[in-house]
Parts: structure tokens; C-alpha cells; sequence
């Protein structure tokens, strides 16, 4: 038990926002760590704003007995996904597994402190999730003192079971993937087949429970959430053991949580090391190299390859970054056989009617959440990690090796971007000026995530990471990314297209948007030139 707490205190030290604003005498650093735990405490804000309003909904209209199933249903779903695409990076192939295994340290220690540390990280948002329902769940509903000590205890074992679920297909697909050549392409491709059907069950969900009165969608969700704890055995223990005070609800939770905890580290451990092996074996081809396997290529292209074979030879950068484009292609294919009013209505939250109006205008701005969610751009800086200075002597312009590094970003989302907009011109038979109106929205906007990302990732690169998934997902520059972009999306696309609707001018919102974008990218783009050239 010592092994595991010195190893999870390490790792937490080291990607601790709160340690470097404790320890940290560079300003930059200090400054990003405060950014990061200001933009993720209004996150956790709006959040908890939500499942609280939602908890005290059900409980104010007589509901209070489905309230607890709510949060017990989203802290499965949430902690099964986070688990499943930080699993990978964090439980296997991570850089230093060699120097770990080499140490006093037992195979069991070693990975479970990794998975402590993932149920640490994942631990804020069940805390924002329950507690804030509790909150909602007390005013509405005016529970006992005791259902209250039973949710606030239960509340720390409510996600182990699905993170021992998602850690145990991450080891399966690595076990199985691990055989092939292409193992990490595999790989990649056996998480997408997982995660892409599940990530659609949030629309049918949604479509079930959508009505016009308050009373009927509040009903209309505490009987979804009742229905879910059918096939969630963790939401049905949980609400029967605040319900009901049920002593053997409340011993399943414990009982299977511990055990399955240490039965899976048991067995998990004697695996372990030759899932590793298998997945750090290189194939090397037999092939003679002959002269013509050799061509020259520009700076920038060569740039573009690297980052290319950089992207395939990691899965966490592909399903983390690349699930974007893969949702695209998906949403592309959905749109010719399903009702598109339906889908736009689920996607934004509320029902609209397109009818009237140029609908294939308004596919491009949604299937931008995808193409520009997170561009590889602001993570792939950081992602050279301790072989930056390798770029720094080679004998090339750090300004080409941007323009490489954008150049792969627009080639792995541009493509998938036009696919879905065509589709969705074809499929709303949308006229020539609607189509070019689309297609050139779809390129600028492009255009700007792209420079956009390559500049905040020059900005706040992040060199000193110990596993990539540090700056894929949880980095400073991700973060200093995807929040502008995430709310400048919703407020400019959204009212653009709200504009041009209200008004019937819809292609000269969003072509006016088109210009917005393409200025700013090439605004971003000469910001980026001259810090290069003072560089």
C-alpha cells in the first residue's frame, strides 16, 4: 500500500495545477495554472448548475425517488468514457513503464496506483455531479439525514465499478489489437467501433424524453432514468440504498467495488507486462529498401508526414483527436437516411423547424463542433515533448515546421469536413449558392481552427510531461483552445444562424461568418509569422 501512495502522490504532484501555483517561480507556468482551474471550476459551475436545476425539477414535482438515479446514471456513463480513452495512455505504453518495472516495485502496485490516479482525476466530476444533485435533491425534496450520509458516502465507490469496466475492455482491445502490425491503427479502430454507437444512444435518449410542458419533460426524464437503472445495476443499489436505507443495496455497492477492484488488479497484473511487451514490439519489414522507396519531398510536406506517422503511432492522439473526424464521417453517412430536423434538434437541445428555411446552411456550423472540437495543432508543439531540441538544430525554419504541423491538421479534418457538408447538400437538395455558401464556410472555419490551434500551442507548449496524455487531453494549450472556441462557436454560429434564420437571410449570415473566419486565420497566421521571425 506505501508503493501505491508514493506512486500516486508522484504522478498527482506532477500534474497538480494547484503544485505549480504552490512551487512554481515561472510567471507563464503560474499564470496557465490559474487559467486551467478558472476555466474548469466554470465547467464544474455550469454543470452543477444543471443537474442541480434537474434534481430539484423532479423533486419539486413529486419525483424525489428517481432523483438519485440521475447522477448514478451520468457518473457511470461519464467515468466509463473518461476511463476508456485515458486508459491507454496512462495504464499502458506510457514512456517510463521500463524505469518502473525496473524499480522495487510490485506489477500490482504499479498499475493500480495508475488507475488511482485516473479515479482521482475523474473524481472532480462526480463530486460536481452528486453533490450538486444532493443539493437539488435536499431543497426538493426534503430527505432524511441518514439518505443523506448514505449518498454522500456512496458517492465515492459509484464510479469504480464502470472504470474497472472500461479498464478491463481497454486491456482486452490492447491484448487483442497487440497481435497486429498496425497495432495501434487497430487498436484505434476497435475503440471508435465501441464508443461511436454509444455516443448516438445520447439521441435517442434525449428524443424519448423531449415534450413542450415542464411537468411532462421532467416526468418525461425521471421515467428514462428509472428505465436506465434497469440495465445499471450501480444507479438501482444506489437509489434503493437512499430510498430505502436498504442495507443490501449498500453492501453490493461496497462489496462489489472492493472486490472486483482487487480481483481485477490480481488477474490484471499477471497480464500485464506482456501486454506491454507486445504493444512496445515494433514490426519491422523484411522488404529490401531500394532507391526508389527514397523521394524528396518539401520541408513542409516532410513536416506533415511526421506528424502523420506521429498521430497513427499513438492511440490516445487518435481517438482523442481524431474522434472529430470520424464523428463527421458518421454524421455525413447518418444525414441521407435520418430525419434531419430530428438530428439538428437533438444535437442543439431544442426542437427547430428547418423546413422553411436553407437547412443545409446550418449543417456546416454543426458539423464544425466536430471538425474544430480539437485541432491537432494545439496539442502536436507539446507532443514533441523532451525532443524539441531536436527541432531546434535541424537546419529548417521553425515557421515550416508550423506550416508542416498545419498542413497535416487540414488534411486530416478538411476532407471529412467537405464529405459532411456535401452529404447534407445532397441530402436537403440545397441549391448552387447554398452549396458554395456551405463549402466555404466549411474551409474557413478550418482555416481558423487550424492557425488558431498552432497558435495557442506555440504559446503554452508543454515540454515536461511524463504521459502524452498530459497535453492531449488535460494540457494547457487544449484548454486554452477549446473553451474560446467552444463558446465563440455557440455564440457567433449559433446567433448567425439564429439571424439568419429570424430573417430569411441565412446564406448571408453564415457567408458573413465565412469572412469572420477566414480574416481571423489569417490574422492568427501572421501573429504566428512574427513571433517565428522574433524568435
Amino acid at each position: 500500500m506505501n508503493e501505491q501512495i508514493l506512486l500516486l502522490k508522484t504522478m498527482l504532484t506532477s500534474t497538480s495545477n494547484i503544485n505549480v501555483l504552490r512551487h512554481s517561480d515561472d510567471k507563464k507556468k503560474r499564470s496557465m495554472a490559474t487559467g486551467n482551474i478558472i476555466g474548469f471550476g466554470f465547467i464544474y459551475l455550469l454543470l452543477a448548475m444543471y443537474t442541480g436545476g434537474v434534481s430539484f425539477g423532479m423533486s419539486y414535482f413529486g419525483l424525489s425517488e428517481s432523483v438519485p438515479v440521475l447522477p448514478a446514471t451520468i457518473i457511470f456513463a461519464l467515468s466509463f468514457f473518461l476511463t476508456l480513452f485515458k486508459a491507454h495512455g496512462i495504464l499502458f505504453g506510457f514512456k517510463e513503464i521500463d524505469l518502473l518495472m525496473s524499480m522495487p516495485f510490485t506489477v500490482k502496485n504499479v498499475v493500480s496506483s495508475r488507475f488511482l490516479f485516473i479515479y482521482i482525476e475523474n473524481l472532480k466530476w462526480t463530486l460536481v455531479l452528486s453533490f450538486s444533485s444532493l443539493i437539488g435533491y435536499i431543497i426538493g425534496g426534503r430527505p432524511s439525514a441518514l439518505s443523506v450520509i448514505i449518498w454522500v458516502v456512496l458517492t465515492f465507490f459509484l464510479p469504480v465499478i464502470p472504470m474497472l469496466i472500461a479498464a478491463l475492455i481497454s486491456a482486452l482491445v490492447g491484448g487483442i489489437g497487440a497481435g497486429f502490425k498496425h497495432k495501434n491503427i487497430v487498436l484505434t479502430i476497435l475503440t471508435f467501433i465501441l464508443v461511436i454507437p454509444l455516443f448516438f444512444v445520447r439521441f435517442f435518449i434525449e428524443d424519448m424524453i423531449k415534450n413542450n410542458k415542464i411537468e411532462e419533460v421532467v416526468t418525461g426524464s425521471a421515467g428514462a432514468f428509472s428505465n436506465a437503472s434497469d440495465f445499471i445495476p450501480t444507479a438501482k443499489w444506489f437509489s434503493d440504498a437512499v430510498n430505502d436505507h436498504s442495507i443490501p443495496a449498500t453492501i453490493l455497492i461496497f462489496a462489489i467495488s472492493i472486490t472486483a477492484y482487487e480481483v481485477f488488479f490480481f488477474v490484471f497484473s499477471k497480464f500485464y507486462k506482456r501486454i506491454n511487451s507486445k504493444l512496445s514490439e515494433s514490426h519491422t519489414s523484411k522488404a529490401k529498401i531500394k532507391d526508389k522507396d527514397f523521394r524528396a519531398e518539401s520541408v513542409v510536406m516532410s513536416i506533415c508526414f511526421k506528424e502523420a506517422k506521429r498521430f497513427t503511432g499513438s492511440v490516445a492522439y487518435m481517438t482523442n483527436i481524431g474522434m472529430g473526424a470520424v464523428m463527421s464521417v458518421v454524421f455525413g453517412i447518418a444525414i441521407l437516411f435520418i430525419n434531419v430536423n430530428k438530428m439538428i434538434s437533438s444535437m442543439a437541445g431544442v426542437e427547430v423547424d428547418l423546413s422553411n428555411v436553407s437547412a443545409s446552411l446550418v449543417v456546416p456550423v454543426l458539423v464544425y463542433f466536430f471538425t474544430g472540437m480539437v485541432p491537432s495543432t494545439a496539442c502536436s508543439m507539446s507532443l514533441e515533448g523532451k525532443n524539441y531540441w531536436i527541432i531546434q538544430t535541424l537546419p529548417v525554419k521553425m515557421m515550416d515546421v508550423l506550416k508542416g504541423k498545419m498542413l497535416f491538421n487540414i488534411f486530416l479534418f478538411l476532407p471529412v469536413g467537405l464529405f459532411a457538408t456535401v452529404m447534407s447538400c445532397i441530402s436537403l437538395k440545397a441549391n448552387f449558392v447554398e452549396v458554395i455558401v456551405a463549402l466555404c464556410f466549411t474551409i474557413t472555419a478550418n482555416l481558423f481552427s487550424t492557425a488558431f490551434g498552432m497558435l495557442v500551442g506555440v504559446k503554452n507548449m508543454q515540454l515536461d510531461w511524463e504521459n502524452e496524455i498530459q497535453v492531449i487531453k488535460q494540457g494547457r494549450a487544449v484548454a486554452s483552445y477549446l473553451l474560446p472556441n467552444m463558446f465563440g462557436t455557440m455564440f457567433i454560429g449559433g446567433g448567425a444562424v439564429a439571424l439568419g434564420i429570424a430573417f430569411k437571410i441565412l446564406p448571408i449570415t453564415i457567408g458573413l461568418l465565412s469572412v469572420v473566419y477566414l480574416l481571423l486565420a489569417i490574422l492568427f497566421y501572421s501573429r504566428l509569422n512574427r513571433q517565428m521571425l522574433r524568435n
